[in-house]
């Protein structure tokens, strides 16, 4: 019996195990499915935008919609009494062209910054198809020979808008106190009004997010001077200002300076040892002018930027293709975000760099 009773107790607690079981989960099925607690919202780690930048000087814009618009290439004059010249000082890109013996003409193109005066404005070039198409622009020159006129007009992807093309008498205007041919200048601003264009240019170089990244400053030889022959009596020489970090400009008289007495300086220096023949490209009127071999062409370079120089080897393809430009280390060109000027000397000139 004593055993029949002990069954019996564990049976009696079992039922009321059971009964409270069934209550407890009739209580929480009266209280509707279980729930995970809601865990806090934890806003995520703010992470900076990356900012949009000028597609020719690599700077960081604050309004891309500002910079929704095409670039403007300017043919400027740069023999001495061409000086002193307006608005080259605030171009995004300067090509510097050889010409003739012992002179040169600019190709200035704005775009961050597109002033409403510039010149004096002289005429196009062959150069300018090769040097200008990969950017798509609108460009300014005081027309040029028949054959040239032609030439650019069959290959170059520009938007041709010389002197004699446009009806609007501000586009270009003369300035009584310079002398003849030294003395037309042209509105940029007007110009990107009367062209059809509407597309940004395309980047032109490739640019590392700050000075310390670019190639030059990563090679770490001394930059400091550059100095360029373009011919007898005619030299142009770059140094750096440690200061302002940037390179000013010297002619062969003394410093470049502009109507507004600014020094021209650049952020980044670019030195394209560049040959040329002297010829015609097609049939018509004027006389053979120099032409630089960059189609299909190759050559060595030396770039500045922070006081420290790098070299390579440049090479360029189909006249809508911009530069390809290799360090000596194999590594693509990187330049520092800002303003650049491309000389182009010959390969035999003697440029130094100090």
């Amino acid at each position: 019996m004593r055993l029949q009773r002990h069954r019996v107790a564990i049976g009696a607690g079992a039922a009321l195990l059971v009964v409270l079981v069934v209550v407890g989960v009739a209580l929480l099925l009266s209280r509707g499915p279980a729930t995970s607690p809601t865990p806090p919202v934890v806003a995520p780690s703010a992470t900076p935008p990356t900012p949009s930048r000028a597609p020719l000087t690599g700077l960081p814009v604050a309004d891309p919609g500002a910079l929704d618009h095409p670039a403007v290439a300017v043919k400027v004059s740069d023999v001495r009494e061409a000086h002193p010249q307006a608005g080259v000082d605030r171009a995004d890109i300067v090509f510097v062209e050889p010409i003739g013996v012992a002179y040169t003409r600019l190709a200035a193109v704005f775009h961050s910054d597109v002033p409403d005066r510039v010149g004096p404005v002289r005429s196009a070039r062959p150069m300018d198809a090769a040097l200008l198409s990969p950017m798509r622009p609108v460009l300014a020159s005081t027309m040029a020979a028949e054959w040239v006129m032609r030439y650019v007009d069959e290959v170059a992807d520009v938007d041709h808008l010389g002197s004699l093309r446009v009806a609007d008498p501000d586009a270009y205007v003369r300035d009584p106190t310079r002398p003849r041919p030294d003395d037309v200048f042209t509105d940029p601003v007007l110009l990107l009004e009367l062209s059809d264009r509407t597309e940004a240019p395309p980047p032109y170089f490739s640019y590392s997010s700050d000075l310390a990244g670019s190639s030059a400053v990563r090679a770490a030889a001394v930059g400091s001077t550059v100095e360029i022959p373009y011919g007898p009596g005619w030299s142009v020489r770059w140094t750096y200002d440690e200061a302002a970090g940037r390179y000013l400009r010297e002619q062969p008289w003394g410093p470049h300076e502009t109507t507004e007495g600014v020094q021209v300086s650049a952020t980044n220096v670019l030195v394209l040892e560049v040959g040329s023949l002297t010829q015609k490209l097609t049939e018509g009127g004027g006389a053979p002018v120099p032409v630089l071999q960059l189609v299909d062409g190759t050559g060595s370079f030396v770039a500045l930027s922070g006081g420290h120089r790098v070299t390579g080897t440049w090479s360029k393809a189909a006249v809508d293709r911009p530069f390809r430009l290799t360090t000596t280390a194999g590594d693509p060109l990187m330049f520092a975000p800002g303003a650049t000027w491309v000389e182009m000397p010959a390969p035999d000139a003697g440029v130094v760099v100090r």
